[in-house]
């Protein structure tokens, strides 16, 4: 059938934002120092730009950075990203990566190194094959490339910030991923890394505009007994938070091994927080993101962790 509204500009569906984009994500956690902060590296040769950013929580106060540059041309198994600025430095692979931010306001020299193996979510595709994939959901069923790695890690170093040098010992973790990808058509998400002296987790939900009603899953533990996938995973959002957050984020989620974890992360009674500036297509209404660095507690047991709970929603549905 032809329709008179066939005749003018169709609306942009989502997958003509998907594009090949290879990202860095570091996380910094440090309750006793009271500096959280993310580190973002994001490489996208389509639009030939490499775009830097550091956004730290310090003592309260909020700092930001935010640089781009051309993408390099010696980008191909180069061991260092930099804007001149801000640097990330590849000292050993899967072992130790350095940050170094100079600005006006801020120095900082950070080590982030292995404290449990990396986890490629490659795995849960075979390991959870009743889960909906993050390939499936993000490149709209296409099989379009979608690599994610993850990795907790022990971060040490040092952030300067007006006049005060404040040393650094707490935790993190990183994401690395080169994939087909568009925030534009992420409809909510809430992507979680967790932290514990004995074990880490990393756990991820995402719904898109383009398929709504499937819902992407992934996730893995890494503890004594060696690093493996998560088959279920339920995640609940409960009560009222600060800044339109949730009070409390509850994964209830079990492994391969059928061993049951319940992990109950404080949004209301987080260290601190920062906003994520994510993109958005030209002239739609952009991607909301804060970063919520919280206090975390395991099952009943006494065990207690440090989580970043990530939560985001596109601007353009109902809250």
């Amino acid at each position: 059938m032809t329709t008179t509204h066939d005749d003018y500009p169709h609306p942009i569906p989502p997958i003509a934002y998907l594009r090949w984009k290879e990202n860095y994500f570091f996380i910094l956690m440090d309750p006793g120092a009271d500096v959280f902060g993310i580190l973002h590296f994001n490489n996208e040769p389509g639009f030939n730009r490499s775009r830097f950013t550091c956004n730290l929580a310090v003592r309260g106060k909020l700092y930001e950075y935010h640089g781009e540059t051309a993408l390099p041309a010696d980008f191909e198994m180069a061991r260092q990203l930099s804007d001149g600025k801000l640097t990330l430095r590849f000292v050993k692979a899967h072992q130790h990566f350095e940050v170094r931010l100079l600005s006006g306001e801020v120095e900082a020299e950070l080590h982030f190194q292995a404290h449990f193996p990396t986890f490629d979510f490659s795995a849960c595709a075979t390991a959870a094959p009743e889960l909906v994939s993050f390939r499936e959901v993000s490149t709209l069923g296409y099989n379009l490339p979608y690599n994610h790695q993850q990795q907790a890690l022990r971060v040490s170093g040092f952030v300067n910030y007006a006049g005060e040098r404040i040393e650094i010992n707490g935790a993190g973790y990183r994401d690395h991923s080169w994939v087909m990808r568009s925030d534009a058509g992420v409809a909510k998400h809430v992507w979680c890394g967790f932290v514990f002296p004995e074990r880490a987790f990393g756990i991820k939900v995402l719904s898109s505009q383009a398929r709504p009603g499937m819902t992407a899953r992934e996730g893995y533990v890494s503890d004594a007994d060696g690093a493996r996938a998560l088959r279920r995973i339920e995640v609940s959002l409960e009560g009222a938070g600060p800044d339109g957050m949730p009070a409390s984020v509850v994964h209830d989620v079990t492994d391969v091994y059928g061993q049951r974890f319940v992990l109950r992360s404080s949004v209301a009674g987080r260290h601190g927080a920062v906003p994520l500036v994510s993109e958005a297509a030209p002239g739609r209404p952009a991607y909301r993101i804060v970063e919520n660095f919280c206090p975390v507690s395991l099952d009943d047991s006494p065990e207690r962790g440090i989580a970043l709970v990530e939560i985001g929603a596109s601007a353009a549905l109902p809250a």
